[in-house]
C-alpha cells in the first residue's frame, strides 16, 4: 500500500523539489517518516497500521525517494550510475538487517517498544542525513514546473522506457513476497527462520548487485545495464526458480534474484539522465515511477492468485513472473537502438 502512494505521489514532490529545492521536501518526508514510526507505538488496531505504514509512509516515501535517486545525478557524471546504486544499495541493506534486528527485538521487547526504539533510530538518523545533503545547483538554475510535459509523452522512446518499467515491476515483486511461503511449501518442516532467510540474503545480494552493476554502468552505459540486469533478472526466474526444490537451492536463487531484480530501480535515474539530461530528474524519475505503479499494486496478488488457481503450481507463478520481466527487457530494446542504432556501443 505504501508503494502504491509513493509511486502514485511521487511526481508532485519531484517537480516541486525541481524548482523549489530539494532540501524542504526532504525535511518534510523525514518529519513524516519519524511521526508514523512513533504512531506505531500507540496503534492498537489493523487498520491503524494500514493507515499509518500504507498512507503515512507512502506519502513520506513520495516526498524523499525520487529527490534522493536524482540527488547523485548531480554530482556525479562519470560515476553516475554507481552513485545512484550506492545510494539505492542503503534501502536494500537496511531492509535486510532491520528484518533480523526487529524480529529479535519483538521477541524481546514487544512491539511498543520496538516501535519506540526504531522511532529514536530513525529520527537520529534522518536527522543527521538531512545536514549532510546538499544541492550542486544553484537557485538560479532551476527551472520552472511544467506539470504536463508534453515533449515527454509525444516521444516514442519515453513510452519504450515506461512500458519496461510497466511489465518489469509486474514480475519483480512475486519471489519477494513469496518465497518463504515457496521454502515452507517444498521443505514444510523447516523453521520460520530458516523460511524468511532467503529473504534476507536477498536483500544483502540487493545491496551488492546495485553497487557492482551501477560501477559496470559506467563503463557499458546506462541502458545497456538497464537491459541486462531486467533480462537476467527475468532469466532467474524462469530458468532457476522454476527448477529448486531443495533450500540450497532456494538460497542459491535468492542469491542470484537478489543481485539484479531491483537494479532497475538503481539505474532508472542515470538512464533518464542519458535519455534526456539532468535537468529535471527528480520530476522525470517521479513520472517514471507512475509506470510502476500498477505492478507494485496487482503484481504480486496476481501471482498469488495464479497460485491459488492451478493448485500451489509454483512453476507457473515463474513463469508469469520471468515472462512478464523478459517482456520488459524487450520493451526497451526500442529506446536502446532509437537513441543509439550500434549494437555494441556504450550507452
Amino acid at each position: 500500500m505504501s508503494g502504491m502512494f509513493m509511486t502514485l505521489l511521487s511526481v508532485i514532490p519531484g517537480k516541486l523539489a525541481d524548482r523549489y529545492g530539494y532540501k524542504p521536501f526532504l525535511a518534510a518526508g523525514g518529519f513524516l517518516w519519524t511521526l508514523s514510526m512513533l504512531l506505531c507505538v500507540f496503534a492498537t488496531q489493523l487498520w491503524h497500521f494500514f493507515i499509518i505504514m500504507g498512507v503515512i509512509q507512502g506519502v513520506a516515501d513520495a516526498l524523499v525517494y525520487p529527490l534522493i535517486v536524482a540527488l547523485p545525478a548531480q554530482w556525479f557524471l562519470r560515476y553516475r550510475a554507481l552513485a545512484t546504486g550506492m545510494v539505492v544499495a542503503g534501502s536494500s541493506l537496511g531492509g535486510a538487517l532491520s528484518t533480523l534486528i526487529f524480529r529479535e527485538m519483538l521477541t524481546s521487547l514487544g512491539l511498543k517498544k520496538s516501535f519506540a526504539i526504531y522511532t529514536a533510530i530513525d529520527g537520529a538518523l534522518l536527522f543527521v542525513a538531512w545536514f549532510m545533503i546538499s544541492e550542486r545547483r544553484k537557485p538560479s538554475e532551476r527551472k520552472k514546473i511544467i506539470w504536463f510535459d508534453r515533449s515527454f509523452f509525444r516521444d516514442p522512446v519515453f513510452w519504450s522506457l515506461g512500458g519496461c518499467f510497466f511489465f518489469t515491476v509486474f514480475g519483480y515483486l512475486s519471489p519477494i513476497f513469496f518465497l518463504p511461503t515457496f521454502a515452507k511449501d517444498k521443505l514444510p518442516n523447516i523453521s520460520d527462520l530458516l523460511a524468511v532467510l532467503p529473504v534476507t540474503m536477498l536483500n544483502f545480494s540487493a545491496a551488492a548487485g546495485r553497487t557492482v552493476i551501477g560501477f559496470l554502468a559506467d563503463r557499458v552505459g546506462p541502458v545497456n545495464a538497464l537491459w541486462t540486469v531486467i533480462m537476467l533478472s527475468g532469466l532467474t526466474q524462469l530458468l532457476v526458480w522454476t527448477f529448486v526444490s531443495n533450500y540450497a537451492g532456494i538460497m542459491a536463487f535468492g542469491i542470484m534474484y537478489g543481485f539484479v531484480c531491483g537494479c532497475f530501480l538503481s539505474l532508472a535515474p542515470a538512464v533518464a539522465a542519458q535519455l534526456w539530461g539532468a535537468g529535471r530528474l527528480a520530476g522525470l524519475s517521479g513520472l517514471m515511477l507512475l509506470f510502476n505503479l500498477p505492478g507494485n499494486a496487482a503484481g504480486a496478488p496476481i501471482g498469488g492468485a495464479i497460485l491459488n488457481a492451478t493448485g500451489n503450481n509454483w512453476t507457473a507463478v515463474s513463469c508469469y513472473s520471468g515472462g512478464l520481466q523478459v517482456l520488459g527487457a524487450t520493451m526497451l530494446l526500442y529506446a536502446r537502438l532509437r537513441r543509439q542504432p550500434k549494437v555494441f556501443a556504450v550507452y
